[in-house]
């Protein structure tokens, strides 16, 4: 009896996860003694307790109040914004990028299907890295403060940057970003509501723009209540340079349009691909029904190539917030350049700092793979409702 337990599959599997398990445990064991006995020898002591000292060296972009004076642990927040900030703005740009591209390979014009086709291929086969080195090289071409370009009489754009308006009170800008939260959420809610009610689930008024309209009347019209008035700092000439305004550094700019133009590519392809997946029925039910080619794209193709865009296009995201860390390249300090380089380089911890730097990176990944997956789910709950 015991021998065919010996022999049967349940019990060979159960041993042989134990062997691999008890071989893990051993190489993290021996690798987490090596490692406590070179820094025992080094005289480094392991723990999180530098956080806490004096960092001595300056960010210049910096979205909080920092100064060399401050703790590592202000450091790390601040490059922690700084990869956020450059996450953020670079997946809105390429989105957006390749949306348009995406669309403009399926387009049945042939200038615009062979101009798409060149930009995204040009694009993807150029290392993001030299995509950076070019960007960067042009953002320091630019002409001097003193020969600024001029954007509106209200930005300007020169080798130090980008010079842009800024809300000067704080409390203010926090107060409307609430109230626009808070706008749009009501506008989907009575949607949602209006939806649940309906009879016929099938074509109806685009929502995007009534939420937009609601996040934007909202705090509008509370401020024009309540009597408050919104004060903008316009950078002006000021001497060599410019006061006033915010400026975004040449920096930021640069790893800003590499992340976003590269990043395009990948999201034009899966556009493409996902249009491309729709069955050709659905064009010619359409055509049949007399909706127009951009109406059919709209509101019958588009929404059947959203549920097989996500997962790609979530698969992007995710690199753009890894591939921010290349902000290193151009002197741009996000997390990796902050506490995984100079605090690092400072401190000797060495196994602390970029355990800290791949925990973050983690964690921001899984949020953005939490939120696109559940953006998905329910998208696809909508699709079979209707």
């Amino acid at each position: 009896m015991w021998m065919q337990k010996l022999y049967s599959a349940r019990f060979r599997s159960a041993l042989q996860q134990g062997l691999v398990l008890a071989i893990v445990a051993g190489v993290l064991y021996a690798l987490g003694h090596n490692a406590s006995t070179n820094l025992k020898a080094l005289h480094i002591a392991s723990g999180f307790d530098f956080l806490g000292d004096r960092a001595g060296y300056d960010i210049t972009f910096r979205l909080i109040d920092y100064s060399p004076a401050d703790t590592y642990a202000r450091a790390y927040w601040v490059g922690l914004l700084n990869t956020l900030l450059v996450s953020l703005i670079s997946i809105v740009l390429a989105t957006l990028i390749g949306i348009v591209l995406g669309v403009g390979r399926v387009s049945e014009n042939w200038l615009v299907n062979r101009l798409s086709t060149a930009i995204v291929e040009f694009l993807r086969n150029v290392p993001l890295v030299v995509h950076l080195i070019w960007w960067y090289g042009l953002m320091l071409a630019l002409p001097g403060v003193r020969q600024s370009i001029s954007l509106f009489g209200i930005a300007y754009l020169n080798n130090a940057g980008l010079q842009v308006p800024w809300p000067q009170q704080g409390a203010l800008m926090g107060w409307g970003i609430a109230l626009m939260l808070l706008g749009g959420l009501l506008a989907r809610l009575t949607f949602a509501f209006r939806e649940r009610r309906a009879v016929w689930r099938g074509f109806g008024p685009r929502r995007w723009p009534w939420i937009v309209a609601a996040a934007v009347l909202l705090p509008l019209l509370v401020f024009g209540l309540g009597g408050a008035s919104w004060q903008w700092d316009v950078p002006s000439r000021a001497g060599f340079g410019f006061k006033g305004g915010a400026t975004l550094v040449p920096e930021l700019l640069a790893l800003w349009l590499a992340l976003s133009f590269y990043s395009s590519s990948y999201i034009a392809e899966t556009v493409r691909g996902a249009i491309q997946a729709v069955h050709r029925g659905q064009y010619e039910a359409a055509q049949a029904l007399g909706f127009s080619r951009g109406t059919s794209m709209r509101q019958l193709i588009a929404p059947q190539a959203l549920y097989t865009m996500i997962p790609q296009i979530t698969n992007t995201y995710v690199n753009i917030v890894k591939n921010s860390s290349l902000g290193v390249v151009v002197g741009f300090m996000e997390l990796v350049s902050s506490t995984g380089g100079t605090t690092l380089n400072q401190t000797g911890q060495a196994i602390e700092c970029i355990a800290l730097v791949m925990a973050t990176y983690c964690v921001i990944s899984l949020v953005i793979s939490l939120t696109m997956n559940f953006y998905n789910h329910r998208i696809s709950q909508r699709g079979h409702r209707s």
